[in-house]
């Protein structure tokens, strides 16, 4: 899957926010693409044909927003890492790398995000349904947004427990060892990160502790996946975030 670009253009998926008076109908979602170096990631340039996000701010000002230019597979210290713009995508991925026994049913997520992402669909993948990597595909980029994407992977058992990380409390809560060692014994991991964590607004929360537990939380995953949120903060600031904490460890 992912193997070509294509268009949402009915309002489903992320393309449902303000359908009816956003002045563009379409959003792009662009091709998977496995690189070697994370210098190979590149943003999209700005072109009406490839609106990655479109959605009013809190001032009702519409921001057309534009991500990734591809979506990205790569691998740090030998673990899988996705790097998506669109949090939903990474939906996808935890079924494609279950499939490759990566990771399996019962998993822990850690989700580091300033959003918790827990809203309920109310429409599910059956658990013989999600096997079948083809639908799995089509629910998460015809169903699922940016916003309810964990909810099902929790009723489907793929992940036992969600730890959300959401400010300063929580992190000084992971370093005291919330989960004990004893606790996660056996259980497979993911580290679920959104970039919107390190945006202007949130810079009272300590860079430095953000960065000790991710990679902390990363040396510990099976399999990281990781969002630019072009909604939610700069592209360019996210990629720079993503190098610093990804790039020299």
């Amino acid at each position: 899957m992912y193997h070509k670009d294509f268009y949402i253009t009915k309002a489903v998926w992320n393309n449902a926010f303000s359908y009816d008076s956003r002045p563009h109908k379409q959003l792009y979602v662009p091709t998977l693409k496995k690189i070697s170096s994370i210098n190979e990631i590149k943003l999209l340039q700005k072109n009406e044909e490839k609106i990655t996000f479109e959605e009013y701010d809190f001032n009702d000002k519409m921001q057309t927003c534009f991500g990734l230019e591809n979506l990205y597979e790569m691998t740090w210290q030998w673990k899988a890492l996705y790097l998506v713009d669109n949090h939903n995508h990474v939906y996808y991925f935890w079924y494609l790398t279950r499939s490759q026994w990566i990771i399996s049913d019962n998993t822990l997520l850690y989700h580091i995000d300033e959003h918790a992402d827990t809203r309920d669909p109310w429409e599910y993948l059956l658990k013989t349904e999600s096997y079948d990597l083809q639908k799995v595909f089509e629910y998460t980029n015809f169903t699922l947004n940016v916003g309810n994407y964990i909810v099902p992977a929790e009723k489907e058992w793929l992940i036992w427990d969600t730890v959300q990380i959401r400010g300063q409390d929580a992190l000084e809560k992971y370093n005291s060892r919330y989960y004990s060692d004893l606790e996660t014994a056996g259980r497979k991991i993911i580290l679920n990160l959104d970039l919107d964590f390190f945006e202007p607004e949130l810079d009272f929360i300590d860079y430095d502790l953000k960065k000790q537990v991710i990679l902390d939380i990363a040396k510990k995953a099976d399999l990281i996946t990781v969002c630019t949120s072009p909604y939610f903060i700069k592209q360019e600031r996210a990629i720079e975030v993503f190098r610093d904490i990804f790039a020299r460890h």
